[in-house]
């Protein structure tokens, strides 16, 4: 009876392997799509007056109301040798922050997308 049953068996099973492999593939795709969206800056603006102006200050150039209390003080974010570093450089930093100074990182806080906003308004930052 066991024998009888098996190909059944194997047919569903090998039907419920490709549902799945599927349903990771499109929901996988999904995922990447909202990353590769243009970056709202707007929203990375709106995150950056919340989380991070009070050190790197309004034009990003480290001098927030709190930097005069820090050592070491934040980094200029409008600065050439900041703007010439590579995005996933500075996600790294936003993300999980920097050892040894004030810079908490912002991974548990802030998905990826948003992340991604706020880095692309830190790159705005360099023309002001």
């Amino acid at each position: 009876m066991l024998l009888e049953r098996s190909p059944v068996i194997l047919r569903a099973g090998f039907i419920v392997v490709l549902v799945a492999a599927g349903l990771a593939v499109w929901l996988g795709d999904a995922a990447g799509q909202r990353l590769k969206q243009k970056p709202d800056l707007d929203a990375g603006e709106r995150i950056y007056k919340q989380n991070c102006i009070n050190c790197h200050g309004p034009s990003g150039k480290g001098d927030g109301a709190a930097a005069e209390q820090l050592n070491p003080k934040p980094t200029d974010l409008t600065s050439p040798a900041t703007q010439a570093k590579k995005d996933a450089e500075l996600l790294e930093v936003i993300k999980v922050g920097r050892p040894g100074t004030a810079m908490p990182g912002w991974m548990s806080e802030i998905d990826e997308r948003e992340l991604r906003d706020v880095l692309a308004y830190i790159r705005t930052l360099s023309g002001q």
